[in-house]
């Protein structure tokens, strides 16, 4: 049992690591300050909501005259999105990378981190409404009456207790090239702030140039495969699993060939169906089951997308400056709220975060963030 007035201390504690990194571009003289601003995110951060309605609750909540009838802009969200539009992109990630690194400062310092870990990269849809050729803005599968989405790749820690996001990449195409650089990328990132012994991917990087990439890194992969003719073709009659050397190819310019070994095991749910992989591991029948079992860890990075999606403000802005800002302060303050868990469960034996996202609100709401 996790005592309130700990929890209470540990999100407020917490919460100091993002705010005070926050930069606008505020003006001395500026109607609004920084701290309306943060008080203006918070609230639609916690709330999902739009930043006119966070803008009214939060002057509404300071007694101040506010038209709730009015369908004009609110003042105190069109200045916040004012600024956020003329932030500049590499400024928005040195902000939030100012806040990983001091994430991880108290990481180290509690000695909270594990030697090793496990992680996931994968992609995150931000579904759009607006015109297909903004900017940034990709085709992809239709999904809640678009095809059109704000794409972030990102890559997770996949254990329970300290499944935090390392690293986020906006993607401008959604091509094989795109999803090489992403891995790099993302693994280098990763890489400066804990060594990595095994990760995982799922199909839609199940690409030749992919994991010749993840080659060229040195580091131990595990991809769920789209199984050939080729593939099927060695599973016996009555095999439960198979394992076996392999090659990816690419026969189209540009061709690109990379050796591997492919595992496929019996589906958990689906009779007479496998799971297929690619890996660099050395597997062998005996084995392949936990390796099957070690991947299916990965989808706790789909758990931590639906919680990053509690933090994230909702928007129907076209423009990139004010997608990155209310992406990244959503993941910053998800892993605040993974931080605030591990820190109050130390010592204790626990199957679900003792603080819940909701709580986690309540008590940094409370909070003066300056």
């Amino acid at each position: 049992m996790v005592d309130t007035t700990e929890a209470k201390q540990v999100c407020r504690a917490a919460s100091t690591l993002i705010y005070p990194a926050l930069e606008f571009g505020v003006k001395p003289c500026g109607t609004y300050t920084r701290a309306d601003f943060e008080h203006v995110l918070s609230r639609i951060a916690f709330d999902h909501e739009f930043a006119n309605t966070g803008g009214k609750t939060v002057q509404l909540g300071r007694s101040e005259p506010v038209d709730i009838t009015s369908t004009a802009r609110n003042p105190l969200a069109k200045s916040l999105l004012y600024h956020l539009r003329h932030l500049d992109a590499d400024a928005i990630d040195a902000q939030f990378d100012g806040v990983r690194n001091r994430l991880f400062q108290v990481l180290r310092a509690q000695r909270l981190l594990p030697d090793h870990v496990d992680v996931a990269i994968d992609l995150h849809e931000w579904r759009f409404y607006g015109a297909a050729d903004t900017d940034h803005v990709l085709i992809t599968y239709p999904d809640r009456g678009t095809n059109r989405a704000y794409c972030f790749a990102t890559l997770c820690i996949v254990a329970p207790s300290v499944r935090f996001t390392l690293a986020v990449l906006p993607m401008d195409a959604n091509g094989f090239r795109a999803k090489q650089e992403a891995v790099r990328s993302l693994i280098v990132e990763a890489r400066q702030y804990v060594p990595i012994r095994h990760v995982y991917l799922d199909r839609g990087f199940y690409q030749v140039y992919v994991v010749a990439e993840l080659e060229r890194l040195e580091i131990d992969y595990i991809v769920r495969a789209r199984p050939s003719t080729g593939m099927k073709a060695r599973l016996s009659a009555g095999a439960e699993t198979v394992v076996d050397a392999y090659q990816m190819q690419r026969k189209r310019p540009p061709t690109a060939a990379v050796d591997v070994t492919v595992f496929a095991v019996p589906h958990r749910t689906s009779e007479d169906e496998h799971v297929w992989f690619v890996t660099n591991l050395n597997v062998e029948n005996e084995t392949a089951r936990a390796y099957a079992a070690a991947f299916r860890r990965r989808w706790g990075i789909e758990t931590s997308y639906r919680q990053i999606g509690d933090f994230l403000p909702r928007t129907s802005s076209p423009t990139f400056s004010v997608r990155l800002f209310y992406f990244l302060f959503a993941v910053a303050l998800y892993n605040l709220w993974v931080l605030a868990n591990v820190l109050v469960s130390t010592g204790r034996k626990s199957t679900k975060p003792p603080i819940s996202t909701r709580i986690f609100r309540t008590f940094v709401l409370s909070t003066d963030y300056g």
